[in-house]
């Protein structure tokens, strides 16, 4: 019996000894596989950093989503996947990562930094000063936090807010030239720029290498010269009775005076040919010339400007009038209004001046942009057709028009922008001195794209409308009104090039509908002295 009890003992030991073994054993091999995968994440994460260090982005964000998807918790690569996300623009999943940090922590500065930048480049400003201001409460002193914060105020169109941030910066290291580089800008953009140059030349002290600095330093600096432009161009004009062929020179001087004055003077000098289509002995050659001037006040806000012009082959003021452009931002959306009234000689081959007003309000949200435009003019003495009350006489000719256009930014670069635009103008008669149409309403689209490539850049634009017009006809005394279909299209396109003082641009545009066509080609040189 002893022994039995023994035996069996012996028998327990020994099954708690394999067990003991067993799991032994496989602790160790679980332990040994630990080893290695962690030795292998590191090795991901080294590998995804090297990628990273060598702009290639794609294959770093494979190696850290790798670290991810064994060890879901992993902070760094989630932190560094969704950086790599911010550097490819991939805003929704640097978003979704910086997202799940913050929600872990409520107190993580790398989040908020990060979800600041994420609201700022998809347009959420509001959002994005929030975050950098939570940031900030965080770590008062962490100086590039600031500098994404002035940035924010500055998309927001709130540069003096952009500015008191810019100053924080230098209360706490006035070495900083980016600051001044940031508070120049900001003056620059409220229409200071005289202020602004004294921010830049800090900004240049105190770092004289850096390249940013000097190239807006420089920008400033050929705006407060005299600028010297000169612009030949050619135009063709067509219509059923004739064409004119025109040379056109075009001069100009300008001179920021003052944080609020500019001048600014031309002179205008054309050459023009008119070929008459049935009637060659009617063939005229005409010289006409332009001097003009203008003084500007400005502010941050507002714009005034006065205006004159004179003619001395017609021996008479050619323009005079006042503008006034406003603008102002109410949060995420910008508008600008320009309220013009004055005179315009608009048509000297047959003398016809008017006095016009008009205003343009523009409202701007995001990518989207609304403008809209009302005018009211009366045209100078000339002989008109009232067909209704049986008159062919010397009269004036008042007429309105209003219309809007509506269009969206697809893409930011190249800046691709496409809309759809309505029109109206009514003139009170009819006259063979110059386009007056009756209930002219048009409507269409329109596309256009602009491209900057380091100093060059490209621009080109086209439309097409359709729409309609009338004009009155007495037939056997009776009054009919006849429509007709006045369809049209146009596109312009030109390319610039700056280098340092000197700016170049070649230009051309055609207009086409069934009564007129023209066709302007043109290139311009400006110099800044």
């Amino acid at each position: 019996m002893i022994g039995e009890n023994l035996t069996e003992r012996a028998y327990k030991m020994l099954l708690a000894l394999k067990k003991v073994l067993h799991r032994t054993a496989i602790v160790s091999i679980l332990i040994a596989y630990a080893g290695v995968h962690a030795q292998e994440t590191e090795q991901w994460r080294q590998k995804g950093y090297e990628a990273k260090e060598n702009g290639d982005y794609q294959t770093a964000i494979r190696y850290y989503a790798k670290i991810l998807d064994v060890q879901p918790e992993d902070y760094d690569a989630r932190l560094a996947l969704a950086r790599l996300y911010l550097k490819t623009e991939e805003y929704e999943e640097a978003e979704r990562l910086f997202s799940e940090i913050y929600e872990n922590d409520h107190t993580d500065v790398e989040a908020l930094s990060g979800l600041g930048t994420v609201y700022l480049m998809t347009d959420r400003l509001d959002k994005s000063v929030e975050m950098y201001q939570k940031a900030i409460s965080l770590l008062p002193d962490e100086v590039p936090l600031y500098f994404k914060l002035a940035q924010a105020y500055a998309w927001q169109g709130k540069l003096q807010k952009a500015i008191d941030t810019y100053r924080r910066v230098l209360e706490i290291d006035d070495t900083y030239s980016e600051a001044y580089q940031g508070i120049g800008k900001m003056y620059y953009w409220m229409e200071k720029p005289y202020t602004a140059l004294e921010y830049y030349q800090k900004a240049v002290a105190l770092d004289p290498q850096e390249v940013s600095i000097r190239r807006e330093y420089e920008e400033i600096q050929r705006g407060l010269k005299y600028q010297f432009a000169v612009t030949p161009s050619f135009l063709n004009e067509q219509e059923e009775s004739y064409n004119i062929n025109a040379f056109i020179q075009r001069y100009g001087v300008s001179k920021r005076l003052n944080n609020t004055l500019h001048v600014s003077a031309g002179f205008l000098l054309d050459y023009s040919n008119r070929d008459f289509v049935n009637t060659p002995a009617g063939d005229t050659t005409r010289w006409y010339d332009n001097t003009f001037a203008k003084l500007s006040y400005v502010t941050p806000h507002h714009r005034v400007d006065a205006f004159v012009g004179y003619t001395l082959a017609d021996s008479k003021l050619s323009s005079y009038g006042l503008a006034w452009r406003s603008n102002y931002a109410i949060g995420n959306v910008d508008i600008a209004n320009t309220l013009t009234g004055g005179y315009d000689y608009f048509y000297y081959w047959n003398q016809v001046g008017q006095m016009e007003a008009r205003n343009d309000l523009k409202i701007k949200y995001r990518r989207i942009q609304l403008s809209v435009h009302y005018l009211y003019g009366v045209v100078d003495r000339k002989p008109i057709l009232d067909v209704p009350n049986d008159r062919y006489e010397e009269d004036v000719n008042p007429h309105m028009g209003y219309g809007a256009d509506l269009s969206y930014q697809v893409f930011r670069r190249p800046e691709i922008n496409i809309g759809a635009a309505y029109s109206y103008l009514d003139y009170a008669y009819k006259s063979e001195y110059y386009y007056s149409p009756m209930g002219r309403r048009l409507y269409g689209p329109s596309l256009s794209l602009y491209y900057p490539i380091g100093d060059f850049y490209a621009y080109a634009g086209a439309l097409y409308n359709v729409g309609s017009e009338y004009y009155y006809e007495r037939i056997n005394n009776k009054l009919d009104t006849v429509y007709i279909d006045i369809p049209h299209w146009s596109a312009n396109a030109e390319i610039g090039y700056q280098y340092r003082q000197w700016a170049f641009a070649l230009g051309a545009s055609r207009f086409y509908n069934p009564f007129y066509a023209n066709f302007t080609a043109y290139w311009s040189l400006t110099y800044h002295l």
